[in-house]
């Protein structure tokens, strides 16, 4: 490996690093405090109301 590229591995390596602590970063602020409660009865209901409606010929 020339030292060329041992650069290009170098900056790809750097941006990479970059990449991940920003995107941790947007996470923290943004998505840590969301919470979603999730309970049987209402994914039921979604599931059945979309099957209802593809079966009267209507598109979601």
């Amino acid at each position: 490996m020339n030292h060329l590229d041992r650069a290009h591995v170098r900056n790809l390596a750097l941006l990479l690093v970059l990449k991940l602590v920003i995107l941790s970063g947007l996470w923290w602020v943004f998505v840590r405090d969301q919470r979603t409660t999730v309970d049987g009865d209402s994914v039921a209901a979604q599931f059945f109301q979309n099957d209802s409606k593809s079966a009267n010929g209507v598109s979601p």
